[in-house]
């Protein structure tokens, strides 16, 4: 072999060695883009489980908050209104405090809408999807012990977490939207 061809075939292997590579390299990017694509789905996903445990689990506070506050949502209209009207700025506290019983009602109102939802969709789908709901709402909004709700419903302790994590997946896509959808079947 002569040296020319030597070095043709020194490059055409360095060639392919960094077409090897770079083939290589894209491909785990690819793969590790992927993951992480899932890992924040599946971030996304729990979060909303989460919240909508810690919504449900404060729910009576907030219930009562949203009932009980001075401003109602319904009045806070018309006090920003009289409040532009005198031209004069609303102390930082009670401006806060209005918009902390606007927003606690408004979450009221929607959770509580998305529980009327959520039971007319459990009584068309039989018994079982009516227990996972008396089995939520006995464990978030009455706070009854689980050891009287297993009993009441004859169930395992196994099959009463089992019924709360259906229900807060169920009642998840329902206060989340399509989003919480989309993420559960990825």
């Amino acid at each position: 072999m002569n040296e020319k061809h030597i070095k043709a075939l020194i490059e055409a292997v360095k060639t392919d060695i960094a077409k090897i590579a770079a083939e290589t390299a894209a491909k785990t990017t690819i793969a590790e883009l992927e993951k992480q694509k899932r890992l924040k789905i599946k971030s996304r996903h729990d979060k909303r489980l989460r919240n909508t445990r810690l919504l449900l689990k404060h729910y009576n506070y907030f219930r009562d908050h949203a009932n009980n506050s001075v401003y109602k949502y319904s009045q806070l209209k018309a006090l920003e209104m009289l409040d532009e009207l005198e031209d004069c700025r609303s102390d930082i506290y009670i401006q806060s405090i209005k918009q902390s019983a606007a927003k606690t009602s408004i979450i009221v109102s929607h959770i509580n809408f998305m529980l009327d939802i959520y039971q007319v969709y459990c009584d068309r789908s039989g018994e079982t999807e009516q227990r996972k709901l008396r089995v939520l709402k006995s464990f978030y909004l009455d706070k009854t012990n689980r050891y009287d709700v297993m009993q009441r419903e004859n169930i395992s302790e196994r099959t009463y977490f089992r019924d709360i994590d259906d229900g807060i997946d169920t009642l998840s896509a329902m206060i989340f939207g399509i989003d919480a959808i989309h993420e559960m079947t990825e």
